[in-house]
């Protein structure tokens, strides 16, 4: 008998190998025929792969620092898919169809999971049956052939449910006997043994006896471990999970199974500690994201709202495009004749599964039909679940035809599938697959190539030792800055691409910050009523203007035209020597002779030296006033200009090592911008070169040229506007300036809060990786040595830490800035924000007592006490304290 069993065992497994290679040929097979370029999400996705698979080329397993920024590289979205996909790349190396390699890993997971659970909660022939629909599912299978989060998620929700379930069951009775269980898709057993199997068929619902067997701690572990893992596949995993983990515990509950409810206790926590590390890192970031991810999506797309009915019936209105005709209404058909024939009898068939079953499902509905936004792929996660419950009842058809109905079923399923996955028939044959699988077809695109990788490479062409950003002004599904940044990425991250011109006021500066843009002929895609004024006008400052010249034209497949366009006067521009430089010379500087107070003023830098220094080099240029000894109080005596050479965008490409031998000119056009409250005078130039890297210093000879700052009174509002909003011919002021002028506004508090906030996500369009933030860290650093007890510039170091989320240093700096500013409170209040942002409740109420000393009223304060308070759990406090939110102006 045991011998038997495992016989059958082991050929049920190869029919589900069967099943997961068949599914694996055919997307295969899909993939190696597309040639279309991903939409928005893919492209996003596929490059937050590139990201991971760049930082585990050298991990540091052991630094907390390295596991900071590696949590960092995904600040919104789990990043664990992407991590699973890095072994692919490695192997097969790196691409869009390479990347979906990874769905052959979620597919095994997906069916073996729905296969045991099948198994566990009726027997095998269900258990393959459930298998062979999920491949089969359009829900599923059009997920399948794009790289997005959900199909994943689907098989981390699933394989966590197994988990639960089996927890579930091991606290049940005696499993039943497997006895003449069916082995294969073609065995189908007659009605007698089923009532057989019925009456050894164990409930399904835990018992109540107080000992904990051996296998619920394995099975409590692994379901924690998986939900942990579910979650940092995508944090929705929750509105799945929750309905099916309230049950239990309130069942634990009410049957008084401490020892049960215990370990259901302890596998949340376990998944705690899972996805903590993540989450701990981001969940500010994870918080502010989710209203955007769902309120403002869901307004702009126009998804129904709660209050109507609408909104509660839109999943399954869509389940026929999810499941098909034949695979939803078949099944139905033979519960309904099993059922009929059942009336009269006070035992049902696996009742106990099924409300199990239905526990998932209908939580999951409910739960992902309150969510507001609305959309077909953030659900199919309760597909699998459901297609065991199909599964199950198309077993439940009459033994005389009940075989001929399943492989019926099927049949009509694979059709559907090659119609909506292939061109088959035409217009006639798409026709057809409507009425039985309604819904969006995908077919593989077979025509002309989209130019995105001709379009990077002809910008590296062009500025082949320059990183560049690459301002991409339409935004359709085939062209967007998502996948213009995925092919960049793909050459070595040398070009980036960044969607701008979507806010009015903010065109000017976007049209002097970057160097390349993209327009494009006919449809501009999804752009938005509100932002449509300013795409307008930044495609005329670009095509009409005279800064920008056309550099290439693309015919698209679609007929229409893009069009790359490059600024006229690089901002820096950079050719080797005949030479080699041993250091970093200054070799001639450019500007205007006179300048006024809090206008920016134009400055070009030319730089030579050594590849390596010129990319590893800050430069600390100070314009002194040589009169500083008679300046009266508060004026300051001298311009700040410091920054990385060619503002970091040396880049080696895909050079040869011995190309780098010879030295290299730099011509670093940008501007500086005088301090409102500077003295007039003649300013002469002092410069001093700091290696980033080795922090190695060593003075800078510097040509004879000055500038004269004239006494002519000017509106200060220009600095908070960093200087030229309306000039367009001027250069914009580089992002370290930009961000000391920002830090200015630190000590008034929420009100200087919010002009930050403005100008913050912009100016991060302009450095896609941020790196001005380090560069102004390194910077400020080397300063606050030279000078100590300078307020203005302990806060833009501070600010600098902050924005780059580094927790303990920006404690530290901080701490030094309380110590500078010990009579203001906001400067605690920044002190105690940092520390619950680093989750040290009890830390930020320390900090916070001397703002509540200096000023007990402010609102701010009192409401950053009342969330101390509560992460302490002190919520008498914490209530009285965040009863100030309401005098809150944000």
């Amino acid at each position: 008998m045991a011998q038997q069993h495992r016989d059958s065992e082991g050929k049920s497994l190869l029919v589900l190998g069967i099943i997961w290679l068949l599914g694996a040929i055919s997307d295969r097979l899909w993939f190696a025929l597309d040639r279309s370029v991903q939409a928005w999400d893919q492209a996003d996705y596929l490059t937050s792969t590139l990201k991971y698979l760049q930082a585990l080329q050298h991990p540091q397993w052991l630094s907390g620092e390295w596991w900071t920024n590696f949590w960092l590289l995904s600040t919104k979205i789990p990043p664990l898919a992407y991590i699973l996909t890095v072994p692919f790349l490695q192997v097969f190396g790196p691409g869009g169809d390479r990347a979906t390699l990874v769905h052959l890993l979620f597919s095994a997971i997906l069916l073996a999971s729905v296969y045991s659970l099948g198994v566990q909660l009726f027997n095998r022939q269900v258990g393959l049956w459930a298998a062979a629909i999920c491949v089969l599912l359009p829900g599923l299978y059009r997920f399948r052939l794009q790289f997005l989060l959900d199909y994943p998620l689907t098989a981390a929700i699933t394989f966590a449910f197994y988990c639960l379930t089996m927890w579930k069951a091991s606290e049940g009775t005696r499993k039943k006997e497997e006895g003449s269980s069916a082995t294969d898709l073609t065995d189908v057993t007659d009605r007698i043994q089923l009532e057989e199997r019925t009456k050894k068929k164990y409930k399904f619902s835990p018992s109540p006896t107080p000992s904990l067997s051996p296998s619920s701690f394995f099975w409590a572990i692994a379901f924690g471990i998986s939900l942990g893992l579910s979650i940092l596949v995508k944090h929705t995993t929750v509105l799945f999970l929750f309905t099916p983990i309230v049950w239990l515990a309130v069942g634990a509950v009410r049957q008084k199974a401490w020892g049960r409810l215990g370990q259901l206790t302890g596998a949340l926590l376990l998944s705690v500690a899972v996805f903590g590390p993540w989450a701990k890192t981001n969940w500010l970031l994870i918080l502010t994201g989710g209203k955007r991810a769902t309120l403002d999506s869901a307004i702009a797309e126009g998804d129904p709202a709660l209050n109507t009915i609408d909104a509660w019936i839109y999943y399954g209105q869509h389940l026929p495009e999810h499941i098909s005709w034949p695979l939803l209404l078949i099944p139905l058909v033979g519960l309904i004749l099993y059922w009929r024939r059942r009336q009269d009898s006070s035992s049902i068939l696996h009742l106990n599964s099924c409300r199990w079953l239905a526990v998932f499902w209908v939580g999951a509905y409910l739960i992902n039909s309150l969510n507001i936004n609305k959309d077909d792929r953030y659900v199919i996660p309760y597909l699998p679940v459901l297609s065991i419950f199909l599964a199950y009842c198309l077993t439940l058809w009459p033994s005389r035809w009940g075989r001929q109905i399943r492989w019926g079923t099927i049949g009509l399923a694979i059709l559907a599938m090659l119609f909506h996955m292939w061109p088959l028939g035409g217009a006639f044959g798409h026709s057809l697959v409507q009425i039985i699988s309604p819904g969006n077809s995908n077919y593989p695109y077979l025509g002309k190539e989209w130019p995105h990788r001709e379009v990077i490479a002809e910008i590296i062409d062009r500025e082949p030792y320059l990183q560049s950003t690459l301002g991409v002004l339409p935004s359709t599904p085939e062209i967007n800055q998502h996948n213009l940044n995925y092919y960049g990425a793909l050459a070595n991250f040398q070009v980036y691409g960044r969607q701008v011109g979507t806010n009015l006021k903010e065109v000017p500066q976007d049209v002097r910050s970057l160097s390349w843009f993209i327009t494009k002929t006919g449809p501009q895609g999804s752009i938005r009523e509100r932002i449509k004024q300013a795409q307008n006008a930044a495609v005329t400052a670009i095509e009409k203007g005279d800064k920008f010249e056309l550099d290439k034209t693309w015919i698209l497949p679609d007929y229409t035209n893009l069009n790359l366009y490059r600024k006229r006067v690089q901002p820096v521009e950079i050719q080797p020597l005949n030479e080699g430089r041993s250091q970093v010379q200054l070799d001639r500087v450019t500007v205007a002779a006179k300048a006024v107070p809090g206008v920016a003023l134009p400055v070009t830098y030319t730089w030579s030296g050594p590849w390596q220094q010129l990319q590893s080099g800050l430069v600390l240029v100070t314009w002194q006033n040589q009169q500083s000894g008679d300046i009266p109080p508060g004026q300051t005596f001298r311009i700040l200009h410091d920054r990385a050479i060619a503002q970091a965008t040396l880049h080696p490409g895909m050079l040869e090592a011995d190309k780098f031998a010879v030295g290299f000119r730099v011509v670093d056009r940008t501007a500086m911008l005088p301090p409102a409250n500077i003295a007039p005078g003649t300013y002469n130039l002092q410069a001093t070169y700091l290696n980033r890297k080795t922090g190695e210093t060593y003075p800078i000879n510097v040509p004879a040229v000055s500038v004269k700052i004239e006494a002519e009174p000017l509106d200060m509002r220009s600095q908070a506007d960093h200087g030229n909003v309306d000039n367009t011919d001027k250069p914009e002021l580089d992002l370290v300036t930009q961000l000391r002028a920002m830090a200015v506004n630190l000590p008034k508090g929420l009100p200087g809060l919010e002009p930050v906030f403005e100008q913050i996500g912009r100016i991060n369009q302009y450095d896609p990786i941020q790196d001005y933030t380090v560069q102004a860290e390194q910077a400020l650093e080397y300063r606050l040595q030279q000078e100590p007890n300078n307020l203005e510039l302990a806060y833009a170091l501070a600010f600098s830490r902050v924005l780059q989320q580094n927790v303990e240093s920006a404690i530290a700096a901080l701490e030094k800035v309380t110590q500078l500013d010990s009579q203001n409170p906001y400067a605690y209040a920044y002190l105690a924000f940092v520390h619950l942002y680093g989750w040290h409740p009890k830390a930020a109420q320390t900090a916070l007592k001397p703002a509540i000393a200096l000023n007990s009223n402010l609102p701010e304060i009192r409401v950053l006490n009342g969330v101390a308070a509560l992460m302490q759990g002190n919520l008498i406090q914490a209530w009285q304290d965040l009863q100030y939110l309401k005098k809150l102006k944000i």
